[in-house]
């Protein structure tokens, strides 16, 4: 066995805490060699690298000084140093001297040299099949490498799927969706497990070992052709929850038109099982006995993409949501203005009512100290868009916007605020203090401040709609424990840092794309998914993983679900 090379960076403005010449002094450490420079990641740091390792013939080597996410790709590319174990010391992480010795000495008797870790296994898993997973899947399914997307309703697409078009260019949101879902589920090299669940994860980057458990559709996805026989002769009607129940659907369905897969599902719990969708059933695919099946899947990378979920609106209880006639949230006006929503696009209140007349009201839920703090980022651009459609579909239409601060911070974005409000749309700088309900009319009534003259006003409009939180959604909970990642104070997952390795986690072979980390638009979000792709592919190019720098995770030690 050779010697270990131990290098420490003395740069002042990162390890001020620990005396880095002191504590080469105290290392009396058999079979190794101690070196303390000033500026290791600067060139002559490096040269002086090159130079030591030169000299010895090092099979392991430590590098004390800032953390593996900001320097790791300094130092692999000396050439000197190919072949041999190199091991990260975050010194930050470290209190003195002593700490660095007694690291290190911990580190020595593990006895890890000259252990590499083996790619196992190049195909990868993407839990969450929204616009970002389906963008990764993609991608990565691009480089010939095998995906598994898990999603756990019943169809790929997300929130996106259910909007009605995307801003700031204004164009129809499934048009762009649909050729994506389309093309991932014809790819041979992309997979698609919807309604399942991820129930156990094991093993380390390059060897996971996955459980998943997928649900019974109580219809045979191999003899379904989603003809729709079956719906027409169903006689039971329930809410359908993809159109936020503001629109019928029967016991046996598909989430919505363009679903993928296209595959039918019975409603088990409230099916009366009268057994008309089995007899007009020409391909024998009903199967009311149908058991719950577990696969296992072995992967080398894991994407997490699971989204996000809106808040509850009637927790900002001055809103009157769920208590005002006419108060909706954002994502149900996305569904009654969608021309495949409960309206078939007609831009009229459930109740009948025509619409002319709108006030969106900004931050339900963030920006809140009494909820949540952060900014929802999308709120601001989708309420202008949504604003913009209702004067698309009435000339005469009075849009309100009711706002704490704009934030069109994105590419096009100024653009379309400038352009709405020069259109007619009004802003309203303040947010309203109640929204209550004439009782004759049905409308609900704004009560606000005008911060232009300081005086209290009240408006009558024929609809409110609130632009709701974006905040974790339970799923992401539930994996950040399963997966042991590491959560912000918000409880998105968090990444391994957020300058330089914004995709990566603490944990190793684990990546993040989309909402899940954070709230996001759809343009950021598949931005993210296509470098998350990039990011596994490297991974798997590389062939090998070096072991685990200190404070990183090592591996997954298989919680199960909740």
């Amino acid at each position: 066995m050779g010697k270990t090379g131990i290098f420490l960076c003395a740069c002042p403005y990162t390890v001020s805490a620990i005396d880095m010449e002191k504590a080469a002094n105290s290392m009396d450490l058999p079979d190794t060699v101690v070196y303390s420079h000033g500026h290791l990641c600067s060139q002559r740091g490096l040269s002086f690298i090159d130079k030591c390792v030169g000299e010895n013939d090092f099979h392991r080597i430590f590098i004390a000084a800032c953390s593996e996410d900001v320097h790791r790709n300094v130092f692999n590319m000396l050439t000197s140093l190919e072949g041999t174990n190199i091991e990260y010391i975050d010194t930050h992480k470290l209190e003195d001297g002593s700490d660095l010795v007694r690291t290190i000495n911990e580190r020595l008797k593990q006895d890890r040299a000259g252990i590499t870790e083996k790619v196992i296994s190049k195909e990868v898993l993407i839990i969450g099949g929204g616009v970002g997973g389906v963008q990764a899947a993609l991608d990565i399914a691009e480089e010939g490498y095998h995906v598994h997307v898990v999603e756990s309703s019943l169809s790929v697409g997300g929130i996106m799927a259910q909007l009605d078009k995307t801003f700031p260019t204004m164009d129809c949101s499934i048009c762009i969706l649909g050729p994506k879902l389309v093309d991932a589920s014809k790819n041979s090299n992309i997979e698609l497990v919807t309604n399942a669940e991820i129930k156990s994860i094991t093993g380390k980057a390059g060897n996971f070992n996955v459980e998943v458990e997928i649900k019974p559709r109580y219809v045979d996805m191999e003899k379904c052709n989603g003809c729709s026989a079956c719906v027409e002769v169903c006689p039971v009607i329930l809410p359908n929850e993809w159109d936020l129940n503001l629109k019928p659907r029967k016991c046996i369905y598909v989430m919505f038109a363009q679903s993928v897969p296209l595959r039918y599902t019975i409603d088990k719990e409230k099916c009366i099982e009268c057994d008309l969708c089995n007899r007009v059933c020409e391909l024998d695919a009903i199967n009311l006995e149908e058991e719950p099946k577990t696969i296992t899947l072995n992967v080398g990378a894991i994407v997490v993409s699971t989204g996000t979920q809106t808040f509850d609106a009637s927790r900002k209880e001055q809103y009157g949501y769920g208590r005002v006639r006419n108060v909706f949230t954002n994502m149900e006006f996305e569904r009654i203005i969608c021309a495949s929503g409960p309206t078939s696009g007609e831009l009229v209140r459930p109740d009948g009512g025509h619409i002319k007349k709108v006030a969106f009201i900004q931050c339900v839920g963030s920006r809140d100290l009494h909820f949540h703090e952060y900014c929802s980022v999308y709120c601001c651009m989708a309420s202008i868009k949504e604003g913009r459609l209702v004067m698309e579909h009435e000339k005469d239409a009075d849009v309100w916007i009711f706002y704490n601060d704009l934030r069109a911070f994105g590419k096009g974005f100024e653009e379309l605020y400038v352009r709405s409000e020069k259109e007619g749309m009004k802003f309203i700088k303040g947010l309203p203090g109640e929204v209550k309900e004439n009782r004759d009319t049905g409308n609900p009534v704004v009560v606000f401040e005008d911060t232009k003259d300081g005086t209290h006003k009240e408006e009558e409009f024929d609809m409110v709609v609130l632009a709701v939180a974006l905040e974790p959604s339970k799923e992401t909970t539930r994996l950040a424990e399963m997966l042991d990642l590491e959560t912000d104070a918000h409880g998105f997952l968090k990444e391994l840092n957020s300058t330089s390795r914004p995709l990566e986690t603490s944990n190793k072979g684990i990546f993040l794309a989309g909402t899940c980390q954070g709230p996001k638009d759809i343009p950021e979000t598949v931005s993210q998914a296509s470098g998350v792709a990039a990011r596994v592919c490297t991974l798997f190019e590389n062939e090998k993983f070096s072991p685990s720098p200190l404070g990183e995770r090592a591996g997954v030690r298989g919680k199960e679900a909740l």
